[in-house]
C-alpha cells in the first residue's frame, strides 16, 4: 500500500475540511446572498469526495481487495474489508450522489438543502480521516 500518497491525500483532505468550515457561513441567508461563496463551497466538497475516492482506490489497489467496478463498489470494498464502518459507507454513498448532483447539474439543486447538507454532513469527513489514519498508523 502507498502509505504516502495516502498521507498526502489524508492532508489535503484535512485542507478541504478546513476550507469548507471557514467559508460556509454560519447563517442560511448568508450562504444563499453570495454567489461566489456558495460556489467555492461546492467546488471544495467536490474535491473533498474526489479525495476521499482517491484515498479508497488507493487501499483497494494496495491491498489488493479487486477492481471495483464504479464508486460505490469501492465503498462497498472498504466496508466489507473493515476499513471504515457500515454508517460510514452509507454516508459516503449519499456524498458521492450528492457531489454528482452538483457536478453533473442532474436537476434544479436546492441551495438551502445544499446548504444543510454541507453545514451538518461534515463530521463525516472527520469519522472518515480518522478510520484512514488508524489503517496507516
Amino acid at each position: 500500500m502507498d502509505i504516502e500518497r495516502i498521507k498526502d491525500k489524508l492532508s489535503e483532505l484535512s485542507v478541504y475540511i478546513v476550507e469548507l468550515n471557514e467559508d460556509i457561513p454560519d447563517e442560511e441567508s448568508e450562504y444563499l446572498g453570495e454567489r461566489l461563496r456558495k460556489r467555492a463551497c461546492e467546488r471544495t466538497f467536490q474535491l473533498a469526495c474526489e479525495n476521499v475516492l482517491d484515498i479508497c482506490n488507493l487501499i483497494i489497489a494496495g491491498k489488493g481487495f479487486g477492481l471495483p467496478k464504479d464508486n460505490r463498489d469501492a465503498l462497498r470494498k472498504i466496508t466489507d474489508n473493515k476499513i471504515i464502518p457500515k454508517k460510514l459507507e452509507t454516508w459516503l454513498e449519499d456524498m458521492v450522489n450528492f457531489r454528482n448532483l452538483l457536478v453533473h447539474r442532474y436537476g434544479k439543486v436546492d441551495d438551502s438543502k445544499v446548504y444543510y447538507y454541507l453545514k451538518e454532513e461534515i463530521g463525516d469527513l472527520y469519522e472518515f480521516a480518522e478510520a484512514i489514519n488508524k489503517l496507516i498508523e
